[in-house]
């Protein structure tokens, strides 16, 4: 099978899909499903299984996050006219008109701001030695920005405040935002994540490439498939400047010498330039592997999707690939911003208290969540997924950990002995024959250091 050399990296995500394709789950697949049949890939995240088989099977990929959803229709859904005009289109002419607008609007209402704050980034990057007086101004500096739903702050007499043209009317932009009465200036990732996960202007930017994406008219050719392939370009563009770590769990903190240098770091990265990096990834990957016809993307919580009476229902499925997430960290929590960017809905934001979290997530009842990480509830996940695929006659191909997994250590702690092997028994109460095969997988988890565990693949088929 030809892949590309290199294939991008759609996104710092958390799992190792990417490494596994081509030493572990190709062969799988091949010993289940032939070349042309279907298969889906239930829980896409960044779309690494769905784009590896693309170019040999019908893929339809499916995630509950629509951020994921949009990656992998950028990845998948090429048809023939759209592949002849990859190559072609100019993101500057469906972009540079209402991307320049908005962030001229925003630069505007954050006024001397910016400049300030580009000198910050500029003498914290060259510096020869670490200067405590220069890193203290910074964290102050910061420390300004105005919070989105709260009373404008008072400042310490004799402080200037860099925020003046914008602290007064945030809360009516605000509200004139979320009520959908004006897309511009749009303005949910500068006010919600400013000095949070990303400088103020590289927020501005984002902010004005998502309000440029969401302007392309449906009278242009193609516009939906501009929209899917703009969007995943800037996700991944947001995912490898963002000034935390490698996810938004929590944004990494100034008040130490070290961070706040990785911070600025981060904060000097290049939005436009990361932007047009991958787009042309995601263009010259595409094009080097041609899609098969017939692939679709669906936004769907897998077990509804696989219940009677769903979006599957006209869709014949050869082989159905399972990655659920292993552990009860919901994965919505850890790229909310890229979620919340994809919508772009100004959504609540949770409160701690009085006050905002730190990594300004939406409020609960937002974000999803997966019985897949739930203990009380993952037992059942698996069972309604293989009892899915069993009524829909597709084979099974299922990607879980033997020894930390979220039911497996249950299993463990219960006393069962071999978890892999108690999986296996799950599963043969609805197929005929299941083959497991085991690889060992050093694993980085969140604060983890490498350590070894077990991956599991469950081969299941009549």
């Amino acid at each position: 099978m030809t892949v590309p050399e290199t294939p991008m990296r759609t996104l710092w995500y958390m799992g190792a899909k990417t490494r596994l394709c081509e030493e572990f789950i190709d062969g799988a697949v091949r010993d289940l499903i032939s070349p042309g049949e279907t298969l889906l890939d239930a829980c896409s995240g960044t779309g690494a299984v769905g784009r590896w088989f693309a170019g040999d099977y019908r893929v339809l990929a499916n995630d509950a996050q629509y951020f994921s959803s949009v990656i992998a229709s950028a990845h998948l859904e090429v048809e023939a006219d759209w592949f002849s005009a990859l190559d072609l289109i100019e993101p500057e002419t469906d972009l540079a008109q209402i991307r320049d607008k908005n962030f001229s609007e925003l630069e505007k209402l954050f006024g001397s701001s910016i400049e300030i704050e580009r000198r910050f980034l500029k003498e914290i990057n060259t510096a020869s030695t670490e200067r405590s007086d220069l890193f203290e101004q910074y964290r102050q500096f910061c420390d300004l920005m105005p919070v989105p739903f709260s009373d404008p702050q008072s400042l310490p007499e004799g402080v200037l405040d860099p925020f003046s043209d914008i602290r007064g009317e945030l809360p009516r932009l605000l509200n004139s935002c979320r009520s959908g009465s004006r897309f511009t200036p749009a303005m949910m990732c500068t006010v919600y994540w400013g000095q949070v996960y990303f400088s103020i202007e590289q927020s501005i930017m984002i902010d004005s490439i998502r309000c440029a994406i969401e302007a392309i008219p449906e009278s242009s050719a193609h516009h939906k498939q501009k929209k899917a392939l703009y969007l995943s370009a800037l996700l991944h563009a947001v995912s490898v400047s963002t000034s935390g770590t490698s996810h938004f769990a929590q944004p990494r903190s100034v008040e130490k010498d070290n961070e706040l240098l990785a911070v600025v770091k981060r904060r000097s990265t290049d939005i436009p330039e990361q932007f047009e990096l991958a787009l042309d990834a995601i263009r010259k990957e595409v094009l080097e592997r041609p899609r098969l016809p017939g692939n679709k993307v669906f936004c769907h919580d897998i077990l509804e999707l696989l219940a009677e009476g769903n979006a599957l229902e006209d869709e014949n499925v050869d082989l159905v690939y399972l990655d659920p997430p292993y552990t009860s960290d919901n994965y919505s929590r850890f790229y909310h911003v890229l979620e919340t960017l994809a919508r772009y809905d100004y959504p609540d934001l949770q409160l701690r208290g009085e006050e905002l979290t730190k990594g300004r997530y939406p409020v609960r009842e937002m974000r999803f969540t997966s019985d897949f990480c739930s203990g009380p509830h993952v037992e059942d996940a698996f069972r309604k997924v293989a009892e899915g695929c069993k009524k829909k006659g597709a084979k099974l191909l299922i990607s879980y950990s033997g020894d930390t997994g979220l039911l497996t250590k249950r299993w463990l702690e219960q006393g069962h002995t071999n978890p892999a092997a108690r999986l296996r028994e799950l599963l043969l109460e609805y197929f005929a024959t299941v083959e497991i095969r085991e690889q060992k997988l050093m694993h980085s988890g969140q604060g983890d250091s490498n350590r070894p565990v077990q991956e599991l693949l469950l081969l299941c088929e009549d």
